[in-house]
């Protein structure tokens, strides 16, 4: 009998090492950073651990202490099509556009300017060809400073076209806090899959 329980004890706590090992294994969590968003989400957001979700309905998002924040909005278009030795095109409701940087120019940045009296785009900050997110080639960087209740803003958004939607990468600072968060954002950045 003694063997039994014995032999059953031991099974029980192989069995417990292997599920948490296993589940270890799989989580790809980076260290020192969490999962946020819905798990139906089909994209993984990682931010540093001390940020706060604060995600909400069509946006996923989180905020540092000073209240610095990132939030990912994903789009729904037409679709994204291959376009042969051109590229890809870009179909909304209200336009096709040739490449993600046309869709900012023409249909986005004059949205963002009839929604904020003061904004200016950096142009010496905005990356419209090389910027990595996710998987997607199809990604630009834009950088602006806008101008709210006479508080200053800094914002850099990348935006991404993939499958059918548009994603909006966002984050916002105060002027005097974005470079504080740089390093953070940028891992964020580099860390997030489709």
């Amino acid at each position: 009998m003694k063997t039994k329980i014995l032999s059953l004890l031991l099974v029980t706590a192989l069995l417990c090492c292997f599920v948490t090992s296993c589940k270890n294994g799989n989580d790809d969590t980076p260290q020192g950073m969490k999962k946020i968003g819905s798990e139906a989400n089909t994209y993984s957001l990682y931010v540093p651990t001390t940020w706060e979700e604060k995600s909400s309905t069509g946006f996923t998002s989180a905020a540092c202490p000073d209240k610095s924040n990132i939030s990912l909005q994903v789009l729904s278009v037409r679709g994204v099509f291959s376009n042969g030795n051109e590229g890809y095109v870009i179909m909304t409701n209200t336009g096709t556009y040739e490449d993600i940087n046309k869709y900012f120019e023409k249909e986005y940045y004059p949205y963002l300017e009839s929604t904020f009296a003061e904004i200016e785009l950096d142009t010496e900050e905005t990356n419209t060809t090389t910027q990595k997110f996710g998987d997607s080639t199809y990604t630009a960087k834009y950088v602006y400073n806008i101008k709210v209740d006479n508080v200053d803003y800094r914002i850099m958004q990348i935006l991404s076209a993939h499958d059918s939607s548009i994603y909006i990468f966002t984050y916002t600072a105060t002027k005097e806090n974005f470079k504080t968060h740089q390093a953070e954002v940028e891992l964020i950045v580099n860390n997030f899959k489709f």
